[in-house]
C-alpha cells in the first residue's frame, strides 16, 4: 500500500522510506530519511540510493515511522531526491500505480519506469543563448548618432532590429530572420547595447512541429451533439464509461474536440490516446487545430529530452491535453476531466513485452474512476469485451450511425483460388488492377494493405525440400530483397540471401510467399507512372518517418499507399476512393482466440479509408476464405452481426468476456528445465484449484506457439477462471513459487488478460 504515516490530526514525517526501483531489482527496500530531507521526502518521489554500491534512482512509495529490519542492519541513508518533479506532483496517480501493479502482478517501482527511468530523470532542461536590448538613455541617445557608440550602418540596423523584437532571441534565430552576423552582435554586446542571458526552451517531439491547418468551422451532426451533451453531462458525477460505436468516418473525432473545448474551458485536463504512432502526427493536427497550443505528445520515439520537457509541461500545467499512444495513459496530470481511448479495440493498448503487462484501455477506466474523470472509449469495430460491457450497463452506450461525405464504399470479395485456377499468380486480383488503373487515371489516391513486412516468407529448395529457419527461433527467415538479406523478426539476426541450398548445394532457391515489398514491386511494375509511398516498420525506423510518410500522402505527393496494419485505421485522405487489401487471411489462422475478430477488426477499419469525403470509394479483399464470417460481416459492414455470431462461441468456451484468463510462460535455455518447472506449477494450481470448486481452470502447459526466441525454450499455459479473486490468487501463488524456486537461467512471465498468445 503507497502510504504515508498520519499521527491523529498532525502529519508525521517518518524517518525510513520504504523504496521500489523502476529497473529490474525485485522488491521493495528500506531508506533511511537524514535529517536534510525529513520532510521533504513523500509518497512518490524519486529518491537516490545506494543499491549494491550502486547509485540508482527509485520512487519512495511509503513513508513510515521505522523499518522491520532496522534492529538487525543498519538502514543506508537517501543520498538524494528529486523536488518539483513530475511523479511527486499528484498524489490520485499513485493509486492508479499500485493498482496497476496488483492487477497486472509486477512490481509496482516498474510501473513508474515511463516516468521515473533513468534516461529520462537525469535530464536537464535543455538552453540556449538570447540576446536582449538594454533601453538605457544613454543607449537610446547613441542609437540616433553616426560618431562614437554605435558607428556602423549594420550596427545600428542591427540594434533596430533586435529592439523591435517582443522578445530576446538567439544569435540563430536572428541570422535566420534578420540575417545579423555574430560578429555584430559580439561588438554591440561589448558596447554595452545588448545582453546575453540563458533561456529554457521546450524540446518539442516532430508531431508539434507538424504544420495545422487552422479549424475550419464545424456543425455537429444531432448525433454527434447528443453524444457530446451526454458525457458532458456527467463532468461533475462520471459514474461509469461511455463506449462510442460509431461506423468509420461518422465523425467521432469531432465529438472528441467538442468535449476536449469544454473540458479544457472548465480548467481540467484531457488524455486522448491513439492505438499507432502512425496515427499521432494526424491526431495532433486536429486537436491543435481545435484547441491551439495546449496539447503535448508523449509516444515511443520521443527523445528523452523531448519527453522530460514534455512532462515538465504537463506538471507545471501549460500544456492541459496530451495526446500519445499507451504510456501517455501514465502522464502526471493533475484534475483530469476527459480520458479519450480511440480504436480501443485495438491490441496495441496492451503491453506484452516487458513489465508492467497492463492494458491502457482498461487502466484509462480505472484511472477515470479514481481522478473523477469522464473516460470515452470510441471505435467502429468495439472489442467484444467492450461492446458487452455495454449491453449489459456496465458502460454507457453511444452511438453514431451516420457517415460523412459519400456513403459507406462497396465491397467486392475477390477469391484468389479462382485467380489461381485461372493462372493468375500475382498477388493482385485482375479486379483489382483494372480499378487501381481506373482510379489513378482520374488523379484518385489508393491504399494498398498487406499485413506481412519483407519480400518472401520463406525460402524452399526445389531441389531436396529445405527451408531455411532462423538459427535462433523457430521461425522462417525473411527475405529483404531492398538490402539482400534473410532477416528474423524476432531476434534480429541477419545473414545474406543464399544463392544455393545450404543442404544440398542445389541452385534452384525459391523464396515463397508475398511480403509487402514485393508487392510494392510488383505494383511499381505494373504501373510505372504511379508514385508509391511504402509505411512499414522498415520505413518508419527514423523518427519523425510516419510523419513526413503521411504528410506526403496527404499532400498529393503519392498516388498509392501500401502499408502494414499501420495504415488500416483512424487516417483520413479525403482523395483516397479504392482500398485494396491484398491478403485478407494473414491473421485468420492464428492459434489465438481473438483471430476472427482481429481480421473482422482490421478489415473493416481499411475499408473505412475510401470514399470518406464526396467521392464515393470502394474496397477490394482479396481472401482465399471468402465464405468465413469475418471476411463476410466485414464485407457488409456488420458489426452487430459478426458479434452476436462470435460471441456465442466466446460463451461455450467460457473466454472474455465470460471469464478471466491469464498466460503463464516459462524461457530458459535448457528445454527440459523449462518443461520441468511449468509442470510443476500447473500441477500446483491444479491441486488448489480442485479444492475449490474448479474455479482455475490450467490448459497446458505446451511448447508455445514461438517455441523458441533467440536461443531460449518457451513453455507457456492458460489459466481460466470465472472468479477474477480466484485467478489472481493463483498467480500470487506462481510468482511465489519462481521467486523462491525458480531454476537459474529460467524466467516465469505472468500476463494478465493478454493480447499476444504466441
Amino acid at each position: 500500500m503507497i502510504t504515508i504515516s498520519q499521527k491523529k490530526n498532525t502529519t508525521f514525517y517518518g524517518r525510513v522510506a520504504a523504496v521500489a526501483f523502476p529497473v529490474a531489482i525485485p522488491g521493495i527496500y528500506d531508506y533511511e530519511i537524514p535529517d536534510k530531507f525529513i520532510d521533504r521526502v513523500t509518497p512518490g518521489q524519486p529518491v537516490l540510493v545506494e543499491v549494491k554500491k550502486s547509485r540508482i534512482w527509485g520512487v519512495a512509495v511509503e513513508i513510515k515511522a521505522d523499518s522491520a529490519v532496522a534492529d538487525k542492519v543498519k538502514l543506508k541513508e537517501i543520498i538524494d531526491i528529486k523536488e518539483g518533479h513530475w511523479a511527486d506532483s499528484n498524489k490520485s496517480l499513485l493509486k492508479l500505480y499500485e493498482w496497476i501493479a496488483r492487477y497486472y502482478q509486477c512490481p509496482v517501482g516498474r510501473v513508474f519506469r515511463p516516468v521515473v527511468g533513468k534516461s529520462v530523470i537525469n535530464k536537464k532542461a535543455k538552453t540556449i543563448t538570447v540576446y536582449r536590448y538594454i533601453d538605457t538613455q544613454a543607449a537610446s541617445t547613441s542609437i540616433n548618432r553616426r560618431d562614437g557608440g554605435v558607428n556602423t550602418d549594420k550596427q545600428r540596423l542591427a540594434l533596430e532590429q533586435i529592439k523591435s523584437c517582443p522578445e530576446p532571441l538567439s544569435a540563430a534565430q536572428l541570422a535566420t530572420r534578420f540575417g545579423i552576423a555574430a560578429s555584430t552582435l559580439s561588438a554591440l554586446c561589448k558596447k554595452g547595447y545588448l545582453s546575453k542571458e540563458l533561456k529554457t526552451v521546450f524540446r518539442s517531439a516532430d508531431e508539434l512541429a507538424f504544420p495545422f491547418a487552422e479549424e475550419k468551422e464545424v456543425i455537429l451532426s444531432a448525433e454527434q451533439l447528443a453524444c457530446v451533451e451526454r458525457v458532458a453531462a456527467s463532468f461533475n458525477t462520471p459514474d461509469k464509461p461511455f463506449l462510442l460505436y460509431g461506423i468509420t468516418g461518422s465523425g467521432k473525432t469531432h465529438v472528441y474536440t467538442e468535449l476536449a473545448k469544454r473540458v479544457l474551458a472548465a480548467g481540467r485536463g484531457v488524455i486522448i490516446l491513439v492505438p499507432e504512432i502512425s496515427l499521432t502526427p494526424q491526431t495532433i493536427s486536429r486537436f491543435r487545430a481545435a484547441i491551439g497550443d495546449a496539447v503535448t505528445v508523449i509516444h515511443s520515439r520521443m527523445s528523452d529530452g523531448e519527453r522530460r520537457d514534455s512532462l515538465q509541461e504537463i506538471v507545471t500545467g501549460r500544456r492541459r491535453a496530451v495526446v500519445g499512444v499507451r504510456s501517455a495513459l501514465l502522464c502526471p496530470m493533475e484534475d483530469v476531466g476527459l480520458i479519450v481511448v480511440d480504436e480501443e479495440h485495438d491490441g496495441s493498448y496492451k503491453q506484452s513485452d516487458t513489465d508492467p503487462r497492463y492494458n491502457a484501455r482498461d487502466a484509462a477506466v480505472m484511472r477515470g474512476h479514481i481522478q473523477g474523470a469522464a473516460v470515452v472509449l470510441g471505435s467502429a469495430t468495439p472489442s467484444l469485451e467492450s461492446y458487452r460491457n455495454a449491453l449489459t450497463g456496465k458502460y454507457n452506450l453511444l452511438t453514431l450511425t451516420d457517415r460523412f461525405g459519400a456513403g459507406l464504399p462497396a465491397v467486392k470479395i475477390v477469391d484468389m483460388t479462382v485467380e489461381h485456377r485461372e493462372k493468375n499468380w500475382t498477388a493482385m486480383s485482375r479486379y483489382l488492377a483494372v480499378r487501381l488503373e481506373e482510379e489513378l487515371s482520374l488523379g484518385r489516391q489508393a491504399i494498398m494493405l498487406l499485413n506481412r513486412r519483407g519480400f518472401s516468407t520463406s525460402l524452399l529448395c526445389r531441389e531436396c525440400g529445405y527451408t531455411h529457419n532462423c538459427p535462433n527461433c523457430s521461425v522462417n527467415l525473411r527475405y529483404h530483397k531492398a538490402d539482400t538479406v534473410l532477416k528474423c523478426h524476432l531476434c534480429g539476426h541477419e545473414e545474406p540471401a543464399l544463392e544455393s541450398c545450404p543442404k544440398c548445394g542445389g541452385l534452384k532457391i525459391k523464396y515463397k510467399g508475398t511480403g509487402i515489398q514485393k508487392a510494392e514491386e510488383m505494383i511499381r511494375e505494373r504501373f510505372p507512372a504511379a508514385r508509391i509511398l511504402r509505411m512499414d516498420q522498415d520505413t518508419t525506423r527514423r523518427k519523425g518517418s510516419h510523419a513526413a510518410i503521411l504528410d506526403a500522402f496527404a499532400s498529393g505527393g503519392a498516388d498509392i499507399l501500401i502499408g502494414t496494419q499501420m495504415v488500416a485505421k483512424g487516417l483520413n485522405f479525403p482523395n483516397v476512393t479504392l482500398v485494396g487489401v491484398l491478403h485478407a487471411d494473414t491473421g485468420l489462422h492464428f492459434p489465438d482466440f481473438r483471430a476472427s475478430e482481429r481480421t473482422f477488426q482490421l478489415l473493416t477499419q481499411v475499408a473505412g479509408r475510401a470514399g470518406r469525403a464526396e467521392l464515393a470509394g470502394e474496397v477490394v479483399v482479396q481472401t482465399y476464405c471468402p465464405g468465413d464470417a469475418a471476411v463476410r460481416f466485414a464485407a457488409e459492414h456488420d458489426y452487430l452481426s459478426f458479434y452476436e455470431h462470435e460471441i456465442k462461441h466466446r460463451r461455450e468456451l467460457s473466454y472474455p468476456p465470460f471469464g478471466k484468463i491469464a498466460r503463464v510462460v516459462v524461457e530458459g535455455g535448457d528445454e527440459a528445465v523449462v518443461a520441468g518447472f511449468i509442470g510443476k506449477a500447473a500441477r500446483m494450481i491444479g491441486v488448489n484449484a480442485g479444492t475449490d470448486a474448479g474455479k482455475i481452470k490450467v490448459l497446458g502447459p505446451t511448447v508455445a506457439a514461438l517455441a523458441r526466441v533467440d536461443n531460449v525454450y518457451r513453455y507457456s499455459m492458460i489459466l481460466k477462471s470465472s472468479s477474477p479473486g480466484a485467478l489472481s490468487d493463483a498467480l500470487i501463488e506462481i510468482r511465489k513459487s519462481a521467486a523462491s524456486g525458480i531454476p537459474s537461467g529460467c524466467k516465469c512471465v505472468v500476463d494478465v488478460d493478454p493480447q499476444n498468445m504466441l
